[in-house]
C-alpha cells in the first residue's frame, strides 16, 4: 500500500537518489541476467555523473517518487529513439526503477500512469520499452499493465544480453 506518495519533476540535485535508487534496483533485478562485471562496473559515483548529465537536459522529464520524505523510485520519458517508430507519435520510457525493498507495492505502476499522462499531454499514441529477455519479473509488470511484446529485439549495449521492445498503445 503506498504511504504519502508524491511524484515530483526531478532537479539535477536528485541525481545522487536517483543514482542509488539506479544501482540498488540494478544489483538485485539483474543478478543472473547481466554479467557480474557489468552490474559491478554501474555503481554510485558512475550513475551519479550519468543522472546529473541526463536531468541537465531538460526536454523530458524524468519522474521521481518520494514516499514518506525518501526517494525510492523513479522514471525517465523521452520520445522514440528507435527507427522506424515517429518520435512526434511514440514515447519511450528508458528506465523505471524501484528500491527492490518495496517492488510489488504500486511505485512502478503510479510511475507509469504520470509518464502515460506526459506522453499523451505531448499529443502521443503509443510508448514502448526495452526490457532483458532474462526478466521475467519486469516483464511480468509490464504485460500486467498492458504492454506487449512488439517483436523487436537487440542486445544490451556493450554486452550480448538480449533485450526485448514491450510497446502500449495509449488510450485517448
Amino acid at each position: 500500500m503506498l504511504g504519502a506518495l508524491t511524484i515530483r519533476l526531478a532537479a539535477p540535485a536528485d541525481a545522487p537518489a536517483i543514482a542509488r535508487i539506479h544501482v540498488e534496483s540494478w544489483k538485485v533485478a539483474y543478478r543472473g541476467i547481466m554479467p557480474d562485471d557489468v552490474i559491478a562496473r554501474t555503481d554510485l559515483a558512475d550513475r551519479t555523473r550519468f543522472w546529473t548529465e541526463r536531468l541537465a537536459t531538460r526536454d523530458w522529464p524524468v519522474f521521481l517518487t518520494d514516499d514518506g520524505g525518501e526517494s525510492v523510485a523513479f522514471c525517465q520519458a523521452i520520445a522514440t529513439p528507435d527507427p522506424g517508430d515517429d518520435p512526434k507519435t511514440v514515447g519511450h520510457v528508458t528506465s523505471i526503477h524501484v528500491l527492490p525493498r518495496l517492488r510489488g507495492k504500486g511505485h512502478g505502476r503510479a510511475l507509469l500512469d504520470h509518464a502515460f499522462a506526459e506522453f499523451r499531454r505531448r499529443g502521443m499514441r503509443e510508448v514502448t520499452l526495452w526490457v532483458l529477455e532474462g526478466n521475467t519479473e519486469a516483464r511480468r509488470f509490464y504485460e500486467k499493465v498492458g504492454f506487449h511484446n512488439d517483436g523487436g529485439r537487440k542486445a544490451y549495449p556493450g554486452t550480448a544480453v538480449p533485450e526485448v521492445r514491450y510497446r502500449i498503445p495509449l488510450a485517448s
